[in-house]
């Protein structure tokens, strides 16, 4: 989440909370809710041009299984806390993208605003990486890479 955009939803709910007009539904559909959403993998914009299930062996793609049921259980403030520098991240890594323009050519986001950030997350500790982004609860998983071909180390 862009620095612009985590602002503005602070400061949305402070407000909220000093006048508490809106339901928790209402938050949870407005994506205001304070990042203890649990994320759900969507696949609507993903790629399989740059890479496809078809090339990952069987064992990568049970981690791939592995990885949605660890994505699903853990709440996107626990995301946020994996990532750090190079030799500190754990767990799912979480890597804001600094340039979305070193980030493989997909024209149906071409439109997508800045203010949404660009990430990977770590399937395995080895080069096993999904990248996407999010909207509300939902990490759009938009590239595989099996071999850390967006972001070499």
């Amino acid at each position: 989440m862009s620095k612009k955009r985590r602002q503005i939803l602070q400061k949305a709910v402070k407000l909220e909370k000093r006048h508490n007009y809106l339901t928790n539904i209402e938050k949870s559909f407005l994506g205001l809710g304070e990042n203890g959403d649990r994320p759900y993998a969507v696949l609507k914009y993903y790629r399989p041009d740059f890479e496809c299930f078809s090339s990952w062996t069987p064992s990568e793609l049970k981690a791939f299984s592995d990885f949605v049921i660890k994505l699903k259980s853990a709440e996107w403030k626990d995301i946020y806390t994996t990532g750090g520098k190079a030799g500190t991240k754990k767990g799912l890594g979480y890597t804001p993208h600094k340039d979305r323009s070193r980030l493989p050519d997909n024209p149906e986001l071409r439109d997508i605003s800045p203010d949404i950030t660009f990430f990977e997350l770590r399937v395995t500790q080895k080069a096993r990486r999904v990248h996407g982004f999010r909207v509300k609860s939902a990490f759009f998983l938009v590239w595989l890479d099996r071999n850390h071909r967006i972001c070499p180390a």
